[in-house]
């Protein structure tokens, strides 16, 4: 269990003389091109502890997607949503500074503008402790531990999401202890962090405020079954608490296809508490050969609650959305996917920047790629 959750965090390392090497001209690069003094920093920091601890401590990956895509809306062609564009481009850091301390660091070059600031284009930067084999401290920015698969891919794994996904702001700064059972089967996680809508809550009113959520969470692979659960306490205004219970369910049926099926039930005071407001996924994929991937996926979203406690899902929106697609890796170690989808909408969304509409029709066909530099 442990090494499934953390596959993604610690792969191959280079002698720390490569590693001073490759890093320094990365950096030169970066900051030459983008003028990133910060980027600069925290990748010569990184080096320089690495090589002078001897370790093995650094992984660094450059990857990118793009896209083109074709939306309409009701037989209308959405030009802002149409055309050839560049997805996501980001590098991902991470490596050990002793036996017991390890990092990573994940950014999203493209995500810098007048109304984003650095660390918002930041997805996770966090320092992990592990005083034993069972037991982890983590601080940082760091995914917001609200459980359901689909959220759990990085963005430029994504491709078309429940409206829920879109208006949760998934990475946050905070702290996390981690618990790891003997048999490494089951993770236990509790997490305090800045609460997501804290952000839209100044947009919306204007008001600054410190806001947190709490989450506990629960992983554990069983078999076939993979488990991904959390209850979750949120602020979305200053004293102000809405509740989810997020059940994700992962089925592998042999090597080849699995279902994910996704509950998510949302709940604040003066409410029904189940039934009201509330998300449904699921996906099926199916792999027959190591270069294909096919997969369906379906999404019901209702909140009938009479609050505005949900801002992610608001009142009065019933949504469906379906889709299918398709990805295709040429290469033996996955580092390029083609990747093609087509998903459809329909329902009420009374949230006017709602990113899902009703009737809204959109095929998109793409390439990711992944450059290990080191």
């Amino acid at each position: 269990m442990e090494q499934k959750i953390e596959k993604a965090l610690i792969e191959k390392y280079l002698s720390s003389t490569e590693l001073l090497v490759s890093v320094e001209l990365f950096c030169f690069i970066l900051t030459d091109i983008m003028n990133f003094r910060t980027i600069f920093a925290l990748l010569v920091l990184s080096c320089t502890t690495a090589t002078a601890q001897n370790n093995k401590p650094l992984n660094l990956t450059v990857e990118a997607r793009g896209d083109y895509q074709y939306t309409s809306v009701d037989g209308e062609k959405d030009k802002d949503q149409s055309g050839f564009k560049g997805n996501i481009v980001d590098f991902v850091l991470k490596g050990d500074l002793s036996p017991k301390f390890s990092y990573a660091y994940r950014q999203r070059l493209n995500g810098i503008n007048k109304d984003y600031t650095f660390f918002d284009a930041t997805d996770w930067l966090y320092l992990k402790y592990k005083p034993t084999n069972n037991l982890s401290l983590i601080a940082g920015k760091y995914i917001v531990l609200v459980a359901g698969w689909e959220l759990y891919p990085a963005p430029i794994d994504c491709y078309f999401l429940s409206e829920f996904c879109y208006n949760f702001p998934c990475y946050q700064w905070g702290l996390a202890g981690e618990y790891v059972t003997n048999s490494k089967k089951d993770a236990f996680v509790a997490q305090v962090c800045q609460s997501p809508y804290q952000k839209p809550y100044k947009n919306r009113t204007g008001n600054s405020a410190d806001m947190y959520a709490y989450n506990l969470q629960w992983m554990g692979v069983h078999g076939f079954y993979e488990s991904n659960w959390s209850v979750n306490l949120l602020e979305y205004a200053p004293n102000k608490f809405i509740n989810y219970i997020s059940l994700g369910n992962r089925f592998h049926f042999g090597e080849k296809v699995q279902l994910e099926l996704d509950f998510m039930n949302r709940a604040a005071s003066h409410q029904a508490f189940f039934g009201k407001d509330c998300s449904v996924v699921g996906q099926v994929s199916y792999q027959p050969t190591e270069k294909v991937n096919v997969f369906a996926k379906a999404s019901y979203e209702v909140n009938k609650s009479g609050t505005d406690a949900d801002v992610a899902v608001q009142d009065g929106t019933e949504l469906t959305r379906i889709g299918a697609g398709m990805e295709y890796f040429p290469l033996k170690d996955k580092n390029v996917r083609v990747h093609g989808y087509y998903s459809y909408a329909f329902g009420k969304n009374t949230n006017p920047n709602g990113t899902v509409r009703d009737k809204e029709s959109q095929v998109n066909v793409g390439v990711t790629w992944r450059v290990k530099v080191l």
